[in-house]
């Protein structure tokens, strides 16, 4: 939307940039380095409509955003980002845009998408580099450092994390780090922190491509220092391995049950809700379905990530159910919130374990809940529901100064009845007091 070179547009199936202006024949478009990122697929795929004044992109079906992100991810995209700068030196380009949102995921991958963000190498300063470090080294320095989640920062700051807010929750010990000169001279480091004061043409093309390999190299070195670390601390992480609320085959019942269920379904998409480190998303894709994993636990997320990167078919999302992000940008138009993303999003929702996190932990009414899976799936809803005997629902209850009747397995099965729909099938887990539901809507 904010492109000077062009408007844009979407499609049902594209993506499509219309030029104010004809692009010059040397543009970075038309050259091999363009094309080779294209078939690396580390640039989205484009080509032309109506003699060069249209570029046109196939739409990505499911696109993550920067809030989203868990910390590995966003570390990723910045990686991208600047390896594709390197490349772009050498060739004579340049990115004159450094931000977060011209990266998109496809499944776990990074891609570049802003096809119009590179222009002829001609000054020595990179004037992006203020951005990339609002967008990518500030936040992921907050992170690690005062365990503020990328990914916050850009909840609050649509461009990025300001040097002034990450001095200030840093402190002054960070100005004698690597990334001193980021929170004290913000300026100067976007002018690649020495003499800079003379414009491109008063240094040779050779002494212009020499000094930026200096300074990729110098940001490579500071990225190298944000590389995420998985936070070895108990939580979510570890409940795939210590789940005492499931006695005897009922873990292993579960597991079959949704195999047998996504098998018979076939889904092309699945959404899983509360996924933790995604057991059951695992199972939808070795089922060959396409996985919008979705958890709260940025830890979890992370290290399902890691384990995947570069899986084409799943999509990783930090996200809190009972607090979606809308749209936002110019006229709440221009990044499209989650809940319209995630609607009629998948084949097949799983709520595995879920429900009662947030009817009773998030006091969100049952027919909400319900509704919420409703909209979010096309066909079917794989839920798992407690009964009122079951231990984590007591101690919900007693924790939110509820009564446990007032969520019986009767009730929830009414609440999701009434949002549309039908049961298919139900079987108790024997040796815990939970049973797993398939439903159609």
């Amino acid at each position: 939307m904010r492109d000077p070179a062009a408007a844009l547009r979407f499609e049902s199936d594209l993506v499509i940039r219309e030029l104010y202006r004809p692009l010059p024949a040397q543009h970075f478009l038309y050259s091999e380095l363009a094309q080779r990122w294209v078939e690396e697929k580390r640039l989205v795929p484009f080509h032309w409509l109506d003699a060069g004044q249209r570029v046109a992109s196939r739409r990505v079906a499911f696109v993550s955003q920067p809030s989203e992100w868990c910390d590995a991810q966003l570390f990723a995209a910045a990686k991208l980002t600047l390896q594709l700068q390197v490349e772009a030196i050498e060739a004579g380009f340049d990115l004159k845009d450094g931000s977060a949102w011209n990266v998109i995921f496809d499944g776990c991958r990074p891609v570049f998408c802003d096809l119009l963000s590179f222009e002829a190498l001609h000054d020595r300063r990179w004037w992006a580099f203020g951005q990339y470090a609002r967008h990518f080294l500030l936040p992921l320095l907050a992170s690690r450092r005062a365990g503020f989640q990328g990914r916050h920062g850009f909840a609050v700051w649509r461009d990025g994390m300001p040097p002034e807010a990450a001095r200030r929750m840093l402190g002054w010990t960070a100005l004698w780090s690597r990334y001193g000169l980021l929170l004290v001279r913000p300026k100067v480091a976007a002018h690649s922190s020495v003499a800079v004061e003379g414009v491109g043409d008063r240094y040779s093309f050779g002494e212009v491509q020499s000094f930026r390999r200096r300074l990729q190299a110098a940001l490579d070195w500071q990225l190298q220092g944000l590389l995420p670390r998985t936070k070895d601390v108990p939580g979510w992480v570890d409940y795939e391995q210590d789940r005492p609320h499931y006695g005897g085959q009922s873990l292993s019942c579960k597991r079959q049950l949704v195999a047998e269920w996504l098998q018979e379904l076939a889904p092309d998409w699945v959404l899983d809700l509360g996924c933790n480190t995604g057991e059951f998303t695992r199972l939808a894709l070795a089922q060959g379905a396409h996985v919008i994993a979705a958890d709260s636990d940025h830890d979890c997320i992370q290290q399902l990530f890691l384990a995947n990167e570069n899986h084409a078919r799943l999509h990783p999302l930090v996200v809190s159910l009972d607090d979606l992000r809308a749209a936002r940008g110019w006229a709440g138009s221009e990044f499209i919130g989650l809940e319209q993303r995630l609607d009629a999003c998948a084949d097949v929702v799983l709520m595995l374990a879920l429900v009662h996190h947030l009817a009773i932990g998030s006091a969100i009414p049952l027919r909400e809940v319900a509704s919420f899976a409703y909209h979010c799936t096309r066909h079917a809803l794989i839920v798992e529901l407690l009964d009122e005997d079951d231990p984590q629902l007591i101690a919900l209850c007693n924790q939110r100064r509820r009564l446990p009747h007032e969520f019986s397995l009767t009730l929830q099965r009414d609440a999701f009845v009434a949002a549309g729909f039908s049961i298919v099938a139900e079987h108790r887990l024997d040796g815990a007091a939970r049973s797993l539901l398939l439903l159609r809507k």
